[in-house]
């Protein structure tokens, strides 16, 4: 008979002991570690949880460890598999948020942890994104504000919203939205400026100086490299330009972060290029037509007299500026024979405006010097004179 008590005596108190641990409603949820607490959730572990939740857990640290384990097996094997069916007009297979109330400034917060490797080379993948069905989409979608109602208006591996940094090479076949729905205020380029910004940027050839980026908020701070050394984009040469110096010609192409390091558009200077390229062009035609000039100037000369001896035909000629370009002062030099009776040197902008005439009283071979100070720093032709003739025209270049 007591041997009967203490058994009946042991198992209450077993019971109760697990039932102060387990719980479970008349709804037929089950709680855990909930105490008086009825669970709201089908399984409530820590936390009430709520009743459009079927498991709800709540933990101090990791509230939910799936370890997978098993033989060797060439199907797909999952730590965890999760699936949601769009039911009405939203579906999220997997949620991952770490998000404070307000900013800590210190520690580590990843929505989204990924970890893959050692299976075969080439096939390891931290997070992988796969788009689906025949709808438009994306397979990773990036948003740097704001929320995640983006309509991604075609089928992409990737598309971001905000701004994209890279610290190593971008390969592959990247193009620019040139569209002209894309464009307003679109407006011709100016024709008189391209060519003498062109011609007053600096191009320089660099290699990268390595920078650090420090941890903040950990017990010690730590530095660590923005570049790779052993990579090619640290150790190759590169070619381009001073963001500052390009900012006092073209300030819209250069570009400023959080951190007041300057960028390049370097894909906005192709106009200008182009556009310097049909300048070029223009006085090269000019120079044809001016060719031709001297050319008939020269029949002219044999006609007038302006010979010296039979076979040896000698004309006016003119030199081309030395040094150029120049940024003090410039020599041109030029020949007159002794039967010419007027002639002057004249300097004329692009735009076919006289800015200045020297006339030339000596003869034979001769020189100018055109000082710096009395234009501005840009291109420049130059005529010979003689008789009322343009023998030669030629272009000089003046910089800063």
């Amino acid at each position: 008979m007591k041997r009967t008590i203490t058994i009946l005596s042991v198992c209450v108190f077993f019971t109760q002991v697990v039932f102060g641990q387990l719980k479970v409603a008349n709804s037929g949820n089950v709680g855990i570690q909930l105490g008086t607490n009825t669970p709201l959730s089908a399984l409530s572990i820590g936390s009430v949880g709520a009743s459009t939740d079927k498991v709800t857990i709540l933990g101090l640290n990791t509230a939910l460890n799936v370890y997978r384990t098993g033989t060797s097996s060439t199907n797909w094997s999952y730590g965890v598999n999760s699936t949601s069916d769009i039911v009405g007009d939203k579906g999220v297979g997997v949620r991952g948020q770490s998000l404070g109330a307000s900013l800590l400034g210190y520690g580590r917060s990843w929505g989204l942890l990924g970890l893959a490797g050692n299976a075969t080379s080439g096939y390891n993948y931290g997070v992988m994104g796969l788009i689906g069905g025949t709808g438009y989409g994306a397979g990773i979608l990036g948003v740097g504000s704001g929320n995640a109602d983006i309509s991604v208006p075609g089928i992409y591996a990737g598309y971001f919203v905000g701004n994209v940094y890279v610290t190593g090479t971008l390969t592959g076949n990247p193009v620019v939205n040139s569209d002209r729905r894309y464009k307003r205020n679109i407006a011709e380029l100016s024709t008189k400026t391209a060519l003498s910004n062109i011609l007053l940027m600096n191009p320089v050839e660099y290699n990268l100086k390595q920078m650090y980026v420090k941890s903040k908020g950990d017990s010690a701070v730590v530095e660590r490299p923005l570049y790779d050394e052993k990579s090619q984009l640290f150790q190759k040469k590169h070619y381009g330009l001073v963001a500052q110096d390009l900012q006092k010609l073209y300030p819209d192409l250069v570009y400023e972060d959080n951190n007041g390091y300057l960028s390049v558009n370097y894909i906005g200077i192709i106009p200008l290029l182009i556009e310097s390229i049909k300048e070029l062009n223009t006085e090269v035609e000019a120079l044809k037509k001016s060719n031709n000039s001297a050319s008939s100037a020269a029949s002219k000369v044999k006609t007038t007299g302006l010979v010296s001896g039979i076979d040896d035909v000698i004309v006016a000629s003119l030199n081309q500026n030395n040094p150029n370009p120049f940024s003090q002062s410039t020599q041109i030099k030029y020949y007159l024979p002794s039967t010419v009776n007027t002639a002057s040197l004249c300097i004329y902008d692009l735009q076919g405006r006289q800015l200045k005439q020297l006339s030339i009283s000596e003869r034979g071979s001769g020189s100018k010097t055109v000082s710096a100070s009395e234009f501005s720093p840009g291109i420049y032709l130059y005529a010979l004179i003689a008789d009322g003739v343009e023998i030669d025209v030629k272009r000089m270049i003046l910089t800063e």
